[in-house]
């Protein structure tokens, strides 16, 4: 038991914070628009949530203590390259690029699914990826952790790539 919460001990506060802030965006939202549907509440919450999740993923302190060595990465693709040639193992490939990319998916998914905008969607859904990553590795940088165009462009894709799936699902439902 003893290893269980040494491993997840940590969440457990931040499930606690978000099922009490998801219950009450959940009540409010329903109280004050009636005219929004359960679905709509329920998908516009899964869409802060993932917010929530990228920044508590990206911006909390892996280790606490001083801040590690800073570096900057601001040449498209470099970093990227240099992984690839320098590679350990599949993992490391899959954990830095792949995760980048997954991380953004949901954001990508629920942004098409929220329906607050219809046009253009794309490129909306990958202009608000954007923005959001560049806003993530900004504060990256303020906090003294490494902050590298490269994630700017995996979690783009990413979120466009969570975009396209939404699209394709909301077309077979048609």
């Amino acid at each position: 038991m003893e290893l269980l919460w040494n491993a997840f001990g940590g969440v457990v506060p931040l499930f606690l914070f978000t099922t009490v802030v998801g219950g009450a965006v959940f009540y409010v939202l329903y109280r004050r628009n009636p005219g929004l549907n359960r679905k709509q509440i329920i998908v516009n919450m899964l869409f802060a949530l993932s917010v929530m999740a990228i920044l508590f993923i990206t911006l909390y302190p892996e280790d606490i203590g001083p801040a590690g060595e800073q570096n900057v990465h601001l040449i498209p693709f470099q970093s990227m390259a240099e992984m690839i040639a320098n590679v350990e193992g599949p993992g490391v490939l899959l954990r830095n690029i792949g995760l980048n990319i997954l991380l953004f998916m949901p954001f990508g998914f629920l942004f098409g699914a929220r329906r607050t905008v219809r046009s253009k969607i794309l490129l909306k859904a990958t202009l608000a990826g954007l923005l959001l990553s560049l806003g993530v590795e900004a504060v990256q940088y303020f906090l003294g952790r490494t902050t590298d165009v490269d994630d700017v462009i995996l979690n783009t894709f990413g979120a466009l790539i969570g975009c396209l799936v939404w699209k394709m699902v909301d077309r077979r439902k048609r």
